[in-house]
């Protein structure tokens, strides 16, 4: 009878913590006791759970205690076999696998819920911060991962789950990959945690605290970053120089590391990595490797992140008055006679000395720095000699039917 009263006072407790969302809910069941315990909490609810299974040595195991849980819990569970590429990062590489699988197997309109804990996000913000992942790596495990991942246990203790998937008979198992010393994440939680708990007790809370102001500024940063719009393409993302440098540090960190991110995994982003590009963008470096066979360079006053990149050959256009057509832009370009003393100041008016040039990509180039650059909603920037007369502006047009405003 004190078990069930005490199992009843932790389903009441951890449910007041935890916001499930609405509609019909997955739970991502790994057989342990942090995943069987959030099944216990969701039961009564349009559920259903999904197990992966990652084909390594201890999957056998961990699917069969899946299975077990799911059928006390008296719900219904889809297995999904995976294989997690070889390589360095075992963990990163099974979690994208599992990422994937889960997408597969779910739609739209579910929810899937995941059990990372307190002491997950704990260890998360610590991993970072020996990274240099910079704020973004200190704001911890997001609540909430696009389009459908939900993890509304990042209040919860993991003790607290382990006790109540004891006290309700579940058949958990314990992953014994989450005792392997090579780890990072298992060296972080058996060596440094605990050594913190002994400067605060209530080390999970106060850095869920901290993660929680972090991610509402972040939120703002990103924002912004998303408004610069880097080209990402197959194993390759672009940007026009001048775009980085003329944002706030702060919005130009974030694309660069959303550009590695696409090109090389968002694991694999390191302050490291990101000085790395500044010194490209800077032109402290003509290029710079990055591993995993992915380079920086500039190629004129685009800056190229890309596996297996090199010089992408082209030709580049004298923007002299008249018409031009070039990879589907027009460019109307008149010439003024006329003394130029201001810079433009409206959003798409652009004013170029007279040897300006059109790059192979559409960009436009003056003093061999980016001026405009198509399709990007920016403030321009603009290059001209005060003083001189005669001056050079442009109207640009997609042959889509894109205007710029002139």
């Amino acid at each position: 009878m004190a078990e069930t009263r005490r199992l009843s006072e932790l389903v009441a407790q951890t449910t007041t913590l935890a916001p499930f969302p609405d509609g019909n809910l997955v739970v991502a069941l790994s057989g342990g006791a942090d995943s069987g315990s959030l099944g216990l909490l969701a039961r009564g609810r349009s559920v259903r759970a999904v197990h992966v299974d990652h084909g390594l040595t201890h999957s056998p195991m961990m699917r069969a205690a899946a299975a077990a849980i799911a059928e006390r819990l008296g719900m219904d569970l889809t297995v999904v076999e995976t294989v997690v590429p070889a390589g360095a990062s075992l963990e990163a590489k099974a979690r994208d696998a599992r990422y994937a699988a889960l997408a597969e197997s779910t739609t739209a309109e579910e929810a899937v819920l995941t059990a990372h804990t307190a002491d997950d996000n704990t260890e998360t913000v610590l991993i970072n911060l020996v990274r240099g992942s910079g704020a973004t790596g200190l704001a911890g495990i997001p609540p909430f991962r696009p389009p459908n991942i939900h993890r509304p246990l990042l209040s919860v203790r993991r003790s607290t789950l382990r006790e109540m998937a004891m006290l309700g008979g579940l058949p958990f198992a314990d992953d014994p990959m989450n005792l392997d010393p090579a780890l990072t994440r298992n060296r972080v939680r058996v060596s440094i945690v605990p050594l913190l708990a002994e400067l605060n007790p209530e080390i999970d809370r106060a850095v869920l605290r901290s993660s929680r102001a972090l991610r509402a500024d972040n939120e703002l940063l990103d924002e912004l970053a998303d408004s610069l719009h880097p080209d990402l393409g197959p194993g390759r993302a672009t940007i026009p120089v001048g775009v980085l440098v003329t944002a706030p540090r702060a919005v130009a960190d974030r694309v660069v590391m959303a550009m590695l991110g696409h090109v090389l995994g968002r694991g694999a982003v390191t302050a490291l990595r990101v000085e790395d590009v500044w010194a490209v963008v800077e032109g402290v470096a003509e290029r710079r490797e990055l591993g995993d066979a992915a380079v920086v360079w500039r190629t004129g006053a685009v800056l190229c992140i890309g596996v297996g990149a090199g010089e992408r050959p082209g030709v580049v256009v004298d923007l002299t008055p008249g018409v031009h057509h070039v990879g589907g832009l027009v460019f109307e370009v008149t010439r003024h006679h006329e003394m130029c003393r201001v810079a433009p100041i409206t959003n798409w008016q652009a004013i170029f000395p007279l040897d300006a040039r059109l790059t192979w990509d559409g960009l436009v180039l003056a003093d061999g720095l980016a001026a405009w650059s198509p399709g990007v909603r920016r403030h321009p920037v603009a290059w001209y000699q005060p003083g001189e007369v005669g001056y050079l502006s442009v109207l640009a047009t997609e042959e889509a039917g894109w205007k710029s405003d002139h």
